[in-house]
């Protein structure tokens, strides 16, 4: 008797990738559909967290030239932290499925050696936007010494 294959059928990342530019406001905002803490790859080639998000509001997304790119709400997204800030961000934040996220570009700052890094918010609600949750999480934020991957 011949052997059946057993498929496995893989779900697949999909959406666009948001790149940060450097104006404070920028945000990615919406409904956890998949999150990996080591799904992506930073700048180094080492294993990061992944986040897939289906928007809730408009976001916006941006090349190495600056060139802009916008989303609409229900379109899904993805967003990779190879950013030491992104990273332990949303390591803290440690999302599910269904929860709302909210991740915003605070704005650049200046460093001792002179450089730029860019400082991230991140917010969540584990209810999903119910309400229900005993006590809202906190919100964090972080410094990157890293530019966004694109």
């Amino acid at each position: 008797m011949k052997h059946m294959p057993n498929w496995e059928t893989i779900e697949v990342p999909r959406g666009a990738y948001i790149g940060w530019g450097t104006k404070a406001g920028q945000h990615v905002t919406g409904k956890v559909t998949n999150y990996e803490p080591a799904g992506g790859t930073d700048f180094a080639g080492n294993p990061c967290p992944q986040l897939e998000v289906e928007l809730s509001e408009k976001a916006e997304s941006f090349n190495k030239e600056g060139d802009r790119f916008e989303h609409s709400a229900g379109d899904t997204v993805q967003l990779t932290a190879g950013q030491v800030s992104l990273r332990r961000a949303l390591q803290k934040a440690n999302p599910s499925v269904g929860d709302l996220v909210k991740i915003t570009l605070d704005g650049m700052v200046k460093t001792a050696s002179g450089g730029t890094v860019k400082e991230f918010g991140i917010q969540i609600d584990r209810t999903g936007g119910t309400g229900a949750a005993a006590s809202p999480a906190p919100k964090a934020k972080v410094r990157s010494d890293d530019e966004p991957p694109f």
